[in-house]
């Protein structure tokens, strides 16, 4: 717990030496050019920034977690950059090779899982398309 701390620690120092804040604040504000200056996109940008930092943070401590949704949201993003109407996206995402080896009750937790993971996927990668101007 202590070594997580260090880490973070070490993490926020390095952000300030760098001008990370400050690349940010410029980000954003090129984000509200592209997108428009209403409080529904103002919100959408705060979101989308506030979880880019938290996923920045936890990808360099190799939060084992964070590197299987990033993954997961990788395949997402092809997906849906293919073809927005996708009709079995499920389907695209399931590893049968892991499926093959679970019995039914674990098979329909896993794709119940897998199914709101993906949605929530979605919605980040619509926020995203928003936040660089692509929608």
């Amino acid at each position: 717990m202590e070594s997580e701390l260090k880490k973070r620690a070490l993490l926020a120092k390095q952000r300030m030496k760098m001008g990370y804040w400050q690349d940010m604040m410029k980000k954003r504000e090129a984000m509200i050019n592209k997108a428009g200056n209403n409080s529904t996109n103002l919100q959408i940008i705060s979101q989308v920034q506030r979880a880019d930092i938290i996923r920045d943070a936890n990808i360099i401590i190799n939060n084992p977690q964070i590197n299987r949704d990033e993954s997961l949201y990788n395949k997402v993003k092809a997906i849906l950059d293919e073809d927005e109407f996708v009709t079995n996206p499920i389907g695209k995402l399931i590893e049968n090779d892991m499926l093959l080896k679970m019995d039914d009750a674990a098979k329909q937790k896993y794709i119940l899982d897998l199914s709101q993971k993906y949605r929530e996927l979605k919605e980040r990668y619509y926020k995203e398309r928003i936040k660089e101007g692509s929608v």
